[in-house]
Parts: C-alpha cells; structure tokens; sequence
C-alpha cells in the first residue's frame, strides 16, 4: 500500500464520532479501496455501510496487513452511495 494505485478489500473499521457526551467509538466491516500518496490517504468506503459513517472524525483499519490510524480531513458522499474520505495519519 506504499504507491499510488488503489489496494482495494474488506476491513473491519473502528471510527469515533463526536457528540455531545463526548466521543463515541464505533466500528464496522465493510468494502474500501485505499489510494496511498506521500501527501494523502484516500479511503472509499463501498455500500452496504453504516449511515452514521461519514460523520466519522477519526478512523483505524487493516488491510493487507497494515494498520492506518488517520484523522478525518475531508468526506464526500458519492453518486454511488459511498464515502470517500481524505485522511491524515496520526
């Protein structure tokens, strides 16, 4: 997951959302591709997922045996139904 072409899979995702009791974590295992550059990650999260997601403000997962732990940058709704997000790694 070190170029910049896309790694795609299945990965458990825990994500944490604030609200007004604090953060809450939360997880789901969906479909992703991920797209590594030397300036972003770019995470595309495929439907089904859950409806709560893209308001994700931090994200962890695994894929390929790596682990990205990210915060949240940018999100956008797709025509598709996913969500892409750009990420900044911890």
């Amino acid at each position: 997951m070190d170029g910049s072409e896309p790694v795609n899979g299945k990965a458990r995702i825990d994500y944490t959302q604030d609200t007004s009791f604090g953060p809450m974590a939360k997880h789901a295992e969906c479909q992703v591709s991920v797209q590594r550059t030397p300036e972003r990650t770019v995470l595309r999260v495929f439907q089904p997922l859950p409806d709560d997601l893209h308001a994700a403000q931090t994200v962890v997962f695994a894929l390929q045996g790596r682990r990205i732990s990210a915060v949240v940058k940018g999100r956008q709704r797709l025509a598709d139904h996913s969500v892409r997000f750009e990420l900044k790694p911890h």
